[in-house]
């Protein structure tokens, strides 16, 4: 697997390989406290949006990650 870049928009398949990734600095944001405003301009945010855009009966919307985060 290559390594993660954040200068392009990675491929259907990568982006499927690095979910965990993304979840995880999505979790990260919600512990550090970010507001859900702040959390869409982050890249973990765009790339789970692209994931559900691309998959939606797969992959959930990352707001609703990010809601059910931040209830836990």
């Amino acid at each position: 697997m290559s390594s993660i870049t954040f200068t392009n928009q990675p491929s259907l398949a990568e982006l499927q390989q690095t979910y965990d990734v993304y979840v995880k600095a999505l979790r990260l944001l919600v512990a550090d406290g970010v507001k859900e405003s702040e959390a869409r301009k982050s890249v973990c945010w765009k790339r789970l949006s692209s994931l559900h855009d691309a998959l939606p009966n797969v992959y959930g919307t990352p707001q609703s990650m990010f809601l059910a985060l931040q209830r836990r």
